[in-house]
């Protein structure tokens, strides 16, 4: 009996530390697809979607407004690139760059902004339902 408690004792914290970084991995994991993700959708102008999935309550808002302003002055994304990215899964932190090349018509010149966002994991509150990395950061400017 004795030889079964110690046992217990002695997988029980290898058990809890294997789950915590399980769920460590896991966050990494998907911060790295949601980055990817936003950077889609914002190179297929879709950005009401990624204000709806991707961006933190505190920022809906100021999303909202620029992906209205692309749409009414016809913001065409031609291309979309992740510089770099870090995650810290465990502090539930993120950092990315990335650069958006576009146009405005009827101006047919190229432009680039370059974006460097902030990511943080929400783990589901009452005012954002959904656990997940959200973006913090304002929205860059496509001028």
């Amino acid at each position: 009996m004795s030889r079964n408690w110690v046992f217990l004792f002695v997988l029980l914290p290898s058990l809890l530390s294997g789950c915590a970084a399980y769920r460590s991995y896991n966050r990494g994991e998907t911060c790295d697809r949601s980055i990817r993700e936003y950077s889609r959708l914002v190179r297929w102008s879709e950005m009401e979607k990624a204000v709806i999935a991707m961006v933190d309550q505190g920022q809906r808002d100021a999303y909202a407004r620029t992906a209205e302003s692309m749409r009414r002055r016809d913001v065409t994304m031609v291309d979309a690139r992740i510089l770099a990215q870090e995650c810290h899964a465990k502090q539930g932190r993120a950092e990315a760059t990335m650069e958006f090349d576009y146009f405005v018509m009827p101006d047919n010149r190229l432009k680039t902004v370059t974006d460097h966002q902030q990511w943080v994991y929400r783990e589901g509150s009452s005012d954002d339902q959904v656990p997940g990395w959200k973006l913090i950061t304002p929205p860059p400017r496509f001028r």
